[in-house]
């Protein structure tokens, strides 16, 4: 479970929902929902899902979801999750949890945002040689 920001205060609220969220991340219905997603992605793309930030090949065991809201945690939506590599996910994360601005729009606008400010500051898309 990810800490608050430093300065930051979280409401025993906020920190009950942490706690729902991260036994959810850690649980067997969890696992089932990314095996769930993923096989769908192959069913309506036809080729296995990549980073959307960097291109980088995405696979269960290696990929991450990010949630782009949490308003139907448990019976996600496909398009409420979103593949990226751990390195693009955890740098989504401190774009957004460190920026007042990325919060304020919302983490749905917030979300495509940064993964467009990512995809343009990552050097192998800048060079066209997504891996």
């Amino acid at each position: 479970m990810r800490t608050p920001r430093p300065g930051s205060r979280w409401s025993r609220d906020r920190i009950a929902r942490r706690a729902i969220y991260s036994a959810y991340m850690n649980s067997k219905a969890w696992q089932d929902k990314r095996r769930e997603w993923y096989a769908r992605w192959l069913t309506m793309m036809g080729t296995p899902p990549r980073c959307l930030v960097c291109g980088k090949r995405w696979t269960l065991r290696t990929g991450q979801l990010h949630h782009v809201t949490y308003m139907r945690l448990g019976v996600e939506e496909p398009e409420d999750l979103l593949p990226l590599c751990a390195v693009d996910h955890a740098k989504l994360h401190e774009l957004f949890d460190n920026s007042a601005a990325w919060r304020r729009l919302g983490r749905s606008a917030a979300t495509a945002g940064i993964i467009a400010v990512l995809r343009r500051r990552h050097p192998a898309r800048a060079r066209g040689l997504a891996s």
